[in-house]
């Protein structure tokens, strides 16, 4: 089935955006007319009070129309790939955005060189929304460099793309694996079907041809992997940090302190809970051995549950009422006013996503196929959306976009709301059951996988910055110490396990993995209180959009992610669910 040939009520209005071609042309117009405009303006910003502020108001103007342009073509051609003209689209708007990067790098020197007057003008009520703007670009200042040096990092930024660039575009090719005496094809996508699969040698014929090839390439992707961290040591030693780890915090004004607080809590103080998982895993599931390629076999598997797009839509309306009436009807409104792109088609991209612009309905994108985890899904691109719903409405377009650091927390808390809802409501044990699992499964990934990723990459840069030999047999037995203290008794770590290091994506988003623990941490935190009946704090933190840190942003939501009980509540909260699996399961 193509996209065009799906129930229109099913798939979302992208025309709200631009009702047709020429009003993507006619925007697109103005936004190279007004790129051409600002660049102009190079050594005037600061003339007067006036000049700035018209500056900053025009600026922001054109990132509002890049945005629309680009957002629009990226979801129009995410769900119909061979439009010609959307791909045109795409393909003109990203250009005039890396025009614009390089037009417009003149704009943050040119205002710190003129930081004293600016700083008198930011008191004035006129440049009230541009305090906390130049705030960050201020709190740069130690780090920046001369516009010749800035312009040479720029060029050495293309470089350093190239290990990232290299790894999405090395494609592997993998020995079949036998199923029942047949063939078949195993690939990045394919892997984890494998995995689910009841026989024990389809699982582990599946991991052996895959990581084989890793070890294959060994050298490769340790080239690849280390070629990234280099250039992020070397970035951060030229903008004048301590490390690669501190450049990486400074942007979220997180610190060394809150990043190993969050590695210590998972990697160490609640380690044994982890133990415990794995172990009672074993003892499910019946395994006398069981080894990494056995950790996705499904706890629960013999139910048989799906749900309509309708019925989703009910259920998430009642799991979400604590939240209030308004965030209710913005559900409904969701699915009336078309925002939601549900179902699989032909061509369309997999997964799901919430995106749109300042000016457009924040759109979801998803594979609908009635599962719970797709219920589940539908629940946290709608938290993305509402967070960017209510940004968007209580903040001007240069204050509305909130940071990665607290992207994750409004899904999550729509997921955890959901969970304890369907648990609440259900008097099924094996549902139960099945709920929980899939809860701890996520809260595994969460909580604890991603700080072990975290303690490698932390290792990794550190043999750098430290002129240490980095070699694969450095890597991949770090790699494979750190599984074992992951998995503990309960799991025998395979020696191909040690090439997984050169599997993660993530480690080409430098010390990004830590992110995802601590997001459903305060997200844990946030649920608790919400079903206790507070929910002001909570719904003020999703309208601060990017008004002011991220961190600040959680403190003044009630969760100080800085402090300890955050995490004790998270954890604390696996070991009970953990245990109330084992009383269902006993």
């Amino acid at each position: 089935m193509k996209h065009n040939e799906i129930e229109t009520q099913l798939t979302w209005d992208l025309s709200s955006l631009f009702e047709n071609q020429a009003a993507f042309d006619k925007q697109y117009e103005a936004a190279q007319a007004l790129l051409t405009d600002l660049s102009a303006r190079k050594g005037h910003i600061s003339d007067n009070l006036q000049s700035y502020i018209g500056f900053m108001e025009d600026e922001e103007t054109f990132e509002r129309y890049i945005n629309n342009l680009t957002s629009y073509a990226h979801m129009a051609t995410d769900v119909e790939p061979d439009n010609i003209q959307q791909q045109e689209n795409l393909s003109k708007s990203f250009a005039l955005y890396q025009q614009s990067i390089i037009a417009l790098s003149f704009v943050p020197l040119e205002i710190i060189e003129h930081k004293e007057i600016i700083e008198e003008w930011l008191k004035e009520e006129d440049c009230r929304d541009f305090r906390y703007p130049m705030q960050e670009l201020f709190r740069t200042i130690p780090h920046r460099l001369d516009e010749e040096k800035e312009a040479i990092m720029a060029k050495v930024s293309e470089l350093e793309r190239i290990s990232s660039d290299t790894f999405e575009a090395f494609r592997l090719q993998y020995p079949d694996v036998m199923v029942d005496g047949k063939p078949q094809f195993l690939s990045d996508s394919t892997y984890h079907s494998f995995l689910h699969n009841s026989d024990a040698n389809v699982r582990k014929e599946a991991f052996e041809n895959f990581f084989g090839e890793y070890k294959r390439y060994q050298n490769t992707f340790m080239n690849l992997l280390s070629g990234h961290a280099k250039g992020q040591v070397f970035e951060a030693r030229m903008r004048n940090f301590d490390s690669a780890l501190q450049a990486s915090l400074f942007g979220d004004g997180a610190d060394e302190q809150l990043f190993y607080k969050v590695l210590d809590m998972a990697n160490v103080k609640y380690r044994e809970g982890l133990h415990d998982y794995f172990r009672y895993r074993k003892h499910v599931l019946k395994l006398e051995e069981q080894h990494p390629y056995d950790i996705f076999l499904p706890m629960v598997s013999d139910i048989d549950i799906s749900y309509t797009i309708d019925e989703s839509f009910d259920i998430l309306k009642k799991a979400l009422a604590p939240l209030g009436e308004e965030y209710v009807s913005l559900l409904q409104k969701a699915k009336d006013e078309r925002w939601i792109d549900f179902m699989p088609c032909e061509g369309k991209i997999g997964g799901a996503y919430s995106g749109g612009s300042y000016d457009s309905k924040p759109f979801v994108l998803t594979n609908f196929n009635g599962t719970y985890e797709s219920l589940s899904t539908l629940a946290h691109e709608l938290g993305h959306s509402m967070h960017s719903y209510f940004s968007r409405r209580a903040n001007r377009p240069m204050l509305c976009d909130y940071k990665i650091f607290v992207a994750e927390v409004a899904s999550t808390v729509n997921e955890i709301l959901l969970n304890e809802y369907l648990l609440k409501t259900s008097d099924d044990p094996q549902y139960k059951a099945y709920l929980l699992s899939n809860l701890l499964d996520q809260l595994v990934g969460t909580l604890y996988r991603q700080p072990m990723y975290a303690q490698f990459e932390c290792r990794l840069h550190e043999m750098i910055e430290k002129g240490e030999a980095v070699s694969s047999n450095a890597l991949t037995s770090l790699w494979y110490d750190l599984n074992k203290n992951y998995f503990g008794d309960g799991v025998i770590v395979d020696d191909l396990q040690r090439y997984g290091c050169y599997h993660i994506p993530h480690f080409y988003y430098n010390f990004y993995v830590y992110k995802y623990t601590l997001g459903m941490s305060v997200a844990l935190c946030f649920a608790k209180k919400i079903l206790q009946g507070d929910t002001a704090d909570y719904l003020a933190f999703l309208h601060k959009g990017g008004s002011e840190s991220p961190i600040d942003e959680l403190v003044h939501g009630g969760v100080d992610p800085r402090e300890n009980y955050v995490y004790d509540d998270a954890f604390q909260f696996f070991a009970e669910k953990l245990q109330k699996l084992k009383d269902i399961l006993h």
